[in-house]
């Protein structure tokens, strides 16, 4: 699956040098937010385009700037939105979307991003 969103808010945490980016997206998926560590991805100014894809393919992951693999933690349903959330050994990547995705707690996935 891949992603393509435009980034409209970018938050410091509190743990030094991590970011989480919010951004609104167009097709299948609403929002995601998307932590990242400074040294690894230069901070990007909002209105940039974040291109993520989630996949099982390592070999596709590989083609992205950023590469990690992680676990989806949860799919939950809450309201209207069905929220995935995946743990890149601590970074955390959330999908929130109307229409239901298809990931199960515990799927081993791989996260690439491109900031544009």
């Amino acid at each position: 699956m891949e992603i393509e969103c435009s980034i409209k808010e970018i938050t410091p945490l509190r743990v030094p040098r991590i970011y989480r980016v919010r951004g609104v997206c167009r097709e299948g998926v609403d929002e995601v937010e998307v932590e990242f560590h400074e040294d690894v991805v230069k901070r990007p100014s909002p209105g940039a385009e974040l291109v993520l894809s989630i996949t099982s393919d390592k070999e596709t992951c590989l083609n992205y700037y950023f590469c990690a693999h992680g676990y989806v933690l949860s799919n939950t349903p809450i309201g209207e939105i069905n929220r995935v959330i995946v743990s890149l050994h601590g970074l955390l990547v959330v999908l929130k979307s109307k229409k239901p995705l298809d990931y199960k707690s515990m799927d081993h996935v791989y996260v690439g991003a491109n900031i544009k």
